[in-house]
């Protein structure tokens, strides 16, 4: 009556155990992702696929890590070749808040594209959040002359946001206020 084998105890145990020790290599996974040691990451997911695959959902959730993994480290060891890698690039280090680094950036793309509007706008916006603020009015200015759309967009940008204060920067978003 209501007695289970001697055995079934022990099963539920040991595989709590190996539950806790993948969720434990996973979260080491994550925490590693976290300080952008991708390759190390990549490793403790690995082992996760190897050493649990009872572990469905963490299989699966460590298969897509690896795979990010796999993609910031490609990113990371890329190097940018054409007007259009530099632009993404600068962009990318500029959603990093590594604003030198996009500006270096942007110069090259417009070194081999002196009119490419979008290099302008944002270019004028790392700027802006850069603190350069002179620059940041010249690049947001050619911007408008080569497309006036960037006006509209400029009026909304919250990177824009350290010149709202600024007559020049008025001046170039509100022309008809003037």
């Amino acid at each position: 009556k209501g007695t289970k084998a001697p055995g079934a105890r022990a099963t539920t145990t040991n595989t709590w155990m190996i539950h806790e020790k993948a969720l434990k290599e996973f979260e080491r996974g994550v925490g590693l992702i976290q300080k952008q040691d991708y390759s190390e990451a990549r490793e403790k997911f690995r082992s996760i696929v190897v050493s649990f695959p009872q572990e469905k959902e963490l299989v699966d959730r460590s298969s897509v890590y690896i795979r990010i993994c796999d993609g910031l480290i490609d990113r990371k060891e890329a190097q940018p070749r054409n007007p259009e890698d530099f632009f993404y690039f600068g962009v990318l280090r500029a959603n990093e808040a590594n604003y030198d680094e996009a500006v270096k950036l942007f110069d090259k793309a417009l070194q081999a594209n002196p009119k490419d509007e979008k290099v302008h706008y944002v270019l004028a916006s790392t700027l802006a959040l850069k603190g350069d603020r002179k620059e940041a009015l010249d690049h947001l200015k050619d911007a408008i002359e080569l497309d006036a759309t960037n006006r509209i967009y400029a009026r909304n940008d919250p990177d824009f946001e350290p010149l709202r204060d600024d007559e020049s920067f008025q001046n170039l978003i509100h022309p008809e206020e003037v």
